[in-house]
């Protein structure tokens, strides 16, 4: 047993990638100074993009699901050439400085005139704390002096332990500035559900259990997710042992307590808000290994954990 973050840094932490990227780290630190722009970094070492070649296409928007955003095929397999592949490079090595804990090597690969990074010190905090894990590039179009890099990643604690992690859809703009490409803004949002990968229908309530679609398919999922509530909410994901006793823990979280966690505890991140009557998508780094999970739902915004909103289930 381990004592773990309060609530509030719980869910700050893993509450959620996509809120901390929406919010593009306009959010203070635990320490109080301003957190950075999240210019995308990665662990190279986990959920690389895939390797193989193909012509680069845009997403078939047969493939677009309930939240309006589309997804390539898990199998898609992009290379890039010619001045799309310079940007790449850059692309990368800014993910490098991420990885390293380099805030200069990051700073630099940011356009002269861009304050969004913030402090040298809030920077390397941001890097101290998070890994940004890039699960794959899906397209980079380049338009004279500028580029646009779509991506998935995932925003995750430094101290996580689960290979299995939800996904962010990533929108980059990129500037050519004296010769080289420079990083300009980053927007995330909740990503498409590819056509090749099943889903699973969960239904968010207001003040009542969100249910999960019977039965779960084996191998890799998604969430579809549908809030039939009043209110905006978000939803993340938790790998639990099987004897946690869930409406006691729920109810110490909502609480705000400091808890004792089982280290066998999985933070796993989750999704943004969907407004009353919206509709997204959890979409997973890879299959959900053998175990017992649960879905909690939370108020909008980083708002409190809503004790009688949540779903249990498991992968056999």
């Amino acid at each position: 047993m381990s004592t773990r973050p309060d609530r509030s840094r719980l869910l700050q932490s893993l509450a959620i990638g996509g809120l901390l990227a929406l919010t593009v780290m306009a959010c203070s630190s635990d320490n109080g100074s301003a957190a950075p722009k999240a210019a995308v970094a990665v662990d190279t070492g986990v959920n690389t993009e895939p390797a193989g070649s193909s012509a680069v296409s845009e997403p078939n928007p047969a493939q677009t699901p309930a939240n309006g955003t589309a997804a390539p095929r898990r199998s898609f397999k992009p290379v890039f050439t010619g001045e799309a592949a310079q940007v790449e490079k850059a692309f990368r090595s800014n993910l490098d400085a991420f990885a390293r804990k380099d805030p200069d090597a990051a700073a630099a690969l940011q356009v002269k005139s861009n304050k969004l990074l913030g402090t040298r010190d809030g920077l390397l905090d941001f890097m101290n704390t998070y890994r940004i894990v890039l699960y794959r590039i899906n397209n980079i179009v380049v338009t004279g002096d500028s580029a646009a890099i779509d991506y998935e990643n995932a925003i995750v604690g430094r101290n996580l332990r689960s290979d299995v992690t939800t996904l962010l859809a990533q929108h980059d703009v990129w500037q050519k500035e004296d010769g080289a490409w420079k990083f300009v803004s980053d927007v995330a949002s909740m990503p498409g559900i590819p056509e090749d990968l099943p889903s699973v229908t969960v239904t968010l309530r207001d003040g009542a259990q969100t249910v999960v679609a019977a039965p779960l398919p084996s191998g890799e999922f998604a969430f579809s997710l549908s809030n039939t509530g009043t209110a905006a909410k978000g939803v993340f994901i938790l790998g639990i042992p099987s004897d946690l006793d869930v409406p006691s823990y729920i109810q110490l979280f909502s609480a705000g307590d400091r808890l004792p966690l089982p280290d066998r505890v999985l933070e796993m991140g989750g999704i943004p808000d969907l407004a009353p009557g919206g509709r997204g998508a959890m979409v997973f780094s890879g299959a959900l290994p053998k175990g017992r999970y649960l879905l909690l739902s939370r108020a909008k915004g980083e708002g409190d954990v809503l004790p009688k909103e949540y779903a249990e289930f498991t992968i056999p």
